[in-house]
């Protein structure tokens, strides 16, 4: 029936770097859809307990945190393992674990490029390798499992102040149609997400002044004039990962309020 075609009921998700910003969104989000049950991990502890805590609180399901580091394949493994122990299956895995990196191309050293490729592009492409049976269990034609890449708006423009993270998203955008026809005769589905600017960490010292010259002029280039919030993303997460989008694979969705017709 329409009045359920948004429905998340029942649903198991993962989503990576799900203490903060786009990531706990798309976590209160699903919870708010019907999710029975959302694992968030970062690396802070204290920021993933208290951020479990709040969540569980807002709808019937649970959020479940999970610390971790995903800068590393051996992190990669560890999660995987905690997941294992966990669930016997998955429904949705929300790639969101990140780092933003920037600075000037005299100044970009290779342990920087490393590490922003690992935990953009490695870290999530084999999360996703080692989850596949799980995701696969209960995915079906008419309800598939559905895979989450966050990518970015920066994927599509050249700033030389963000070389390692716009390739990195650029490569993300990539691999996500590719992952897409791996994974398909399983029935799970994988789209990316490339949001524009964001309340979230990653941008808080663009926003946190919103009397600034700079961020009132930042509003007045983007054309919706404004950042995006939590339910510009959760929205868009909710119906990817709900009957809503069961027809999407190989996509990624431009969240952007339009800003990259104006770079």
């Amino acid at each position: 029936m329409i009045e359920n075609i948004f429905s998340m009921e029942g649903k198991v998700c993962v989503i990576t770097g799900g203490s903060t910003g786009l990531g706990s969104y798309m976590a209160q989000g699903f919870l708010e859809a019907g999710a029975s049950r959302v694992y968030i991990t970062a690396r802070s502890e204290e920021k993933l307990l208290t951020k479990a805590k709040e969540l569980s609180g807002i709808a019937k399901g649970e959020c479940i945190p999970i610390t971790g580091d995903l800068s590393s394949i051996e992190g990669v493994d560890a999660l995987a393992g905690s997941l294992r122990e966990k669930e016997k299956c998955i429904d949705v895995l929300v790639n969101n674990a990140g780092i933003g990196t920037g600075g000037p191309f005299s100044e970009l050293k290779p342990e920087t490029w490393d590490i922003t490729m690992d935990l953009n592009v490695k870290s999530p492409v084999f999360l996703t390798q080692k989850l596949r049976d799980l995701l696969g269990v209960n995915a079906t034609a008419t309800d598939p499992s559905r895979v989450i890449f966050i990518a970015s708006v920066a994927a599509s423009y050249s700033i030389e102040g963000v070389l390692a993270y716009s390739t990195s998203k650029n490569a993300v955008e990539h691999v996500v149609p590719t992952l897409a026809l791996a994974l398909c005769e399983e029935n799970i589905l994988v789209n990316a997400v490339s949001p524009g600017r964001f309340f979230s960490e990653m941008t808080r010292g663009a926003w946190q002044d919103s009397e600034a010259e700079r961020y009132q002029a930042e509003l007045k280039r983007i054309p919706a004039h404004r950042y995006g919030d939590m339910e510009d993303i959760a929205g868009v997460a909710i119906m990817l990962c709900s009957r809503a989008g069961s027809y999407f694979t190989g996509e990624v969705l431009n969240l952007d309020g339009g800003h990259r017709l104006r770079h």
